[in-house]
């Protein structure tokens, strides 16, 4: 049976055989590129004053590169097209099926964002069995889904499940029970086992928990919350959020734009108080503005003013 376990949400009777499976992991990090133009495509990409014209051509050149092999481009690809474009008018309509098509290529080489993704793309669509066998999968990959009981994890824990997770899988479970039962665990665990089977090696490769890899991204910009950092009620907790973020030259955001949000697209800016309070090192007059990718992916410990860690 698949059960709801307080504040750790998981499934308990997948506990030990995924342990089997899937041995501890570490992070695998592709070399930066020496330039974030991609970035700043992106950022140009959400911005409502970029003609259309321009910002259809933008994503008709990561479609292309998604088709010849490009992880990051097929999750950026799959992401619009499971959101659907915000700004009007529409150079992308929502698109399940091509978002399915592309979002589970890039969770098969490391993106663990388009597992979570999966997950509620499957369940929009009322598939709970096959939401919660995405939902394990990221969980598993996560470091999430574990033979053990822990009670305190102290602060900022990656071993805690986010609040998001614990959300997701106890949307996922009460779904499954209303229209399946409790019968499927053994479906659940033969398709895990076959994700693994055929992916695990491609997963652990390019293992990537954002989103976005550096490959892509560029090289990570440095950055914190700011000194004059303000306490944030950040009125939704169990949400999971992308940014692109522009730091101009003095060091503070100057634009932050929402790539995309977990559950649902539609109330991204609730994390926007936080994001945009966030601080990188001065930078010459000449210099250009500089872009950041940042998510916002919040654990108790966050609460309620959200990370206070470098990022």
């Amino acid at each position: 049976m698949l059960q709801h376990a307080c504040a750790r949400v998981v499934c308990r009777t997948l506990f030990v055989l995924i342990a089997a499976i899937l041995p501890a992991s570490t992070m695998a990090m592709a070399a930066p590129a020496a330039t974030n133009q991609n970035l700043a495509d992106l950022a140009r990409f959400l911005d409502a004053s970029v003609p259309a014209d321009q910002r259809r051509s933008l994503f008709e050149g990561w479609r292309t590169a998604a088709l010849s092999g490009d992880t990051d481009a097929q999750y950026i690809v799959g992401s619009i097209y499971r959101r659907g474009d915000s700004i009007e008018p529409h150079v992308v309509d929502r698109d399940a099926d091509q978002a399915r098509r592309f979002l589970s290529t890039a969770a098969g080489h490391g993106r663990l964002l388009a597992m979570a993704k999966m997950a509620e793309l499957e369940l929009s669509e009322d598939r709970p069995l096959e939401a919660m066998i995405w939902t394990q999968i990221y969980g598993v990959y996560c470091g999430w889904v574990r033979n053990e009981n822990i009670t305190d994890y102290g602060e900022h824990n990656e071993r805690e499940p986010t609040l998001y997770f614990e959300d997701l899988l106890r949307r996922v479970t009460e779904r499954m029970r209303q229209k399946l039962g409790n019968q499927h665990t053994d479906v659940v665990l033969a398709q895990l086992n076959a994700f693994v089977a055929a992916h695990d090696s491609d997963v652990r490769t390019g293992l990537w928990r954002d989103g976005i890899a550096p490959h892509w991204a560029g090289a990570r910009l440095k950055f914190e919350n700011a000194r004059s950092f303000r306490r944030v009620q950040v009125p939704i907790r169990d949400m999971l959020s992308e940014w692109v973020l522009v730091f101009g030259v003095e060091g503070s955001v100057k634009v932050a734009e929402p790539f995309d949000a977990l559950p649902n697209f539609v109330k991204a800016n609730a994390d926007h108080g936080l994001v945009s309070q966030y601080e990188a090192a001065r930078a010459d007059r000449s210099a250009a503005d500089r872009y950041a990718l940042k998510t916002v992916d919040l654990r108790k410990a966050d609460w309620p003013i959200g990370p206070v860690r470098e990022h």
